[in-house]
């Protein structure tokens, strides 16, 4: 299990990425059925930064990597 630290300072629990991929998309779907839904937006919100920011350090490391 991973923990990655969002930009508010909360963590979110992923086993690995595809499952960070999941909650964004499932949360992605729960936003479009429910627009009004401010807790829902925020974890998406969350989640995505989360994810970009592990997209982030997997493409420096592999940049690193390739040096």
């Amino acid at each position: 299990m991973q923990f990655v630290v969002t930009p508010g300072g909360d963590e979110i629990a992923v086993m690995d990425a595809r499952e960070a991929l999941v909650i964004e998309g499932a949360l992605s779907l729960y936003v479009l059925k429910h627009p009004d839904s401010n807790v829902a937006i925020d974890a998406l919100r969350a989640a995505s930064a989360a994810n970009e920011a592990r997209e982030a350090r997997m493409e420096e490391a592999a940049e690193r990597a390739s040096v």
